[in-house]
Formats: C-alpha cells, sequence, structure tokens
C-alpha cells in the first residue's frame, strides 16, 4: 500500500541525525590476540552478534560495531532526492567510520567479519582498500548484489548504470518513497529467512524491523544500487564467504529471493578469484550462527589456520 502523503526518502520532522561518517556504535570485547571486526547486516545492531562474540571472546578481541540508524542509534542526514543512491552516500560514511576506528584504535592486520546486506560490502571494500592492513575476511550469509527472482520484469543480471538507474528514477520514488510501514514489514525479509528455529527467526526479524522506514529505505536502495561483485577482482587476502544452506524455507519455489541473495549474486564471479572460497552450511539462515554455531566455528577455524 501506497500513501502520498509520505516521503521515505528525507529526514522525518524533527529527527535528531548523526554526523556522516560516524557510526552509531563500537563495542569492544574478548582478551584474544588477534583482532576482528564485526559488522551487522542491515536492520541490525552490533548486538545481534552477541552469541557469536560470547563463543569467541578467549580468540579475537573484537570491535563489534553498528551502522548510524540501526540497534536504536540515529542516522545520518538523508542527501538531497537529487543525489544518486549510487553515490553510496551512507554506505560510504559508514566505510570512512570503520576506517577511522582502525586508526584511532591502532586496529593491526584485523580480521574483517561483514553480514549480510551491506555489512558484506563494507567488509569486501576494507579488504579491497586495504589489503596490508587486513588479514582476511569473512562474509556470513553475505549477498553481493541484488539479483531479481521475477525475470519477466527485470532481467536477473542488470548492468550497474542500468541497476542505479532503475532505483534512482523508478523504484525510489514510485515504490520506497511511499510505501507504507505496514505493507513494508509485510513485503520485506520474513522471520524464516533469520534463522531455522521459528522463535530465534521472530525475535531477529524484531530486531531488524526496528529502525526507522527512512533507514531502511536509504541502505537498501544503496545496496540495490551498487555491484561489489565487479571489483573482486581486486581483492587479494583471503575470504571467506560463509553461505547459508537454506534447507526447506522456499513457500513458492518459482520466488526464491534467499537463493538470489544468499548464493546466486556470486555465481560465475566468485569462483573466479582464488583468494575467495565459499562454504555451504546445511540447515542454516542469514544468522547462521544462530543455526549452526558449532559448525561454523569449524569452517572459521580451518579457514583461519591457512589465512597467515
Amino acid at each position: 500500500m501506497q500513501d502520498s502523503t509520505l516521503n521515505n526518502l528525507v529526514d522525518p520532522p524533527a529527527y535528531q541525525m548523526a554526523p556522516l561518517g560516524t557510526l552509531g556504535g563500537v563495542s569492544q570485547s574478548g582478551v584474544g590476540s588477534q583482532a576482528m571486526i564485526l559488522i551487522p547486516g542491515l536492520g541490525f545492531g552490533g548486538d545481534v552478534f552477541d552469541e557469536l562474540v560470547a563463543r569467541w571472546k578467549d580468540k579475537f578481541r573484537m570491535y563489534t560495531v553498528t551502522l548510524p540508524g540501526f540497534g536504536g542509534t540515529a542516522a545520518p542526514p538523508c542527501p538531497a532526492e537529487s543525489v544518486s543512491f549510487g553515490e553510496q552516500t551512507w554506505t560510504n560514511g559508514a566505510l570512512l567510520a570503520i576506517e577511522n576506528l582502525m586508526k584511532q584504535e591502532n586496529i593491526k592486520r584485523p580480521i574483517i567479519v561483514g553480514h549480510w546486506l551491506t555489512g558484506t560490502q563494507l567488509a569486501l571494500r576494507l579488504a579491497m582498500n586495504h589489503p596490508e592492513d587486513v588479514r582476511a575476511a569473512i562474509i556470513l550469509a553475505g549477498s553481493a548484489r541484488m539479483v531479481s527472482t521475477d525475470t519477466t520484469r527485470m532481467p536477473r543480471n542488470l548492468p550497474l548504470e542500468r541497476r542505479v538507474a532503475g532505483i534512482d528514477r523508478y523504484m525510489a520514488p514510485r515504490w520506497f518513497k511511499t510505501v507504507t510501514r505496514a505493507t513494508w514489514d509485510d513485503n520485506n525479509f520474513l522471520p524464516g529467512d533469520y534463522a531455522v528455529n521459528p522463535v530465534c527467526g521472530l525475535r531477529l526479524w524484531r530486531k531488524a524491523a526496528e529502525p526507522r522506514l527512512h533507514v531502511w529505505v536509504r541502505y537498501l536502495c544503496e545496496f540495490n544500487a551498487q555491484d561489489i561483485t565487479l571489483e573482486l577482482n581486486k581483492l587479494t587476502i583471503p575470504t571467506l564467504v560463509v553461505q547459508p544452506g537454506l534447507d526447506g524455507i522456499y513457500h513458492d519455489p518459482g520466488n526464491n529471493y534467499m537463493e538470489a541473495f544468499a548464493h546466486a549474486s556470486w555465481d560465475g564471479v566468485a569462483d573466479t578469484n582464488p583468494k575467495i572460497k565459499r562454504v555451504t552450511i546445511p540447515d542454516s539462515r542469514a544468522c547462521l550462527w544462530y543455526d549452526q554455531p558449532e559448525k561454523l566455528d569449524a569452517v572459521v577455524d580451518e579457514f583461519l589456520r591457512s589465512a597467515r
């Protein structure tokens, strides 16, 4: 449902904004000698990693970030509506903030962990921009780019310039701008996309649904208006892409959007770079450390033994 009185592309009235180029928050924990930076995916604050951090506290010294606008924090100002989502305004602001964190905390050769949407892009850009300063990258249920599941309306893999134009000229002004919160929640990701256990999935869905609608819209439009796969040839550090098995997730086999995000978005590109290793963990979803913690630990441990 649309409401013509809404404008989800601008800051809500009286909204208290954070400066662009800052983080919503940073939490430090763990006593290990190896530094690690964890970047949660869209909708989540850093606390989505709490169970993972508790298990890894003896292995790593962890810096868990919250992107501004998530986890109950303030978002940056929305740019003017004339600014293309392809400019990646908020995403680049978060990237700068994490780079500043590495400098301020003197974080040496961290492992960068990126989750889901946007967490993936930030982790990979840090790895590509600072190959001498990052030991390895780990992508948890990450999506490289938007992949259409309805090929009657849109080709499965649009060139980037057409992807950006579609967001700027059609999807943002005609859909995202005036979509109601109820319609958004009914048509965004589902509890079962986040975890196999239905109670855990619902709890995670509620966390992801907490941010203001204009925050979700801005970050999601920027994700849709990018294609990190065009740059993966620049990736020179060991990178592990851990993909969820997604077993039994689909009610409509013809609309496998989770498969498109977590699997198809990497096909044909990730496999051409020998630095990228892809592993699928069965019986898991987007927050796979809730579903298969021991299997995830084993996959990460094996990867890091070779990523010296």
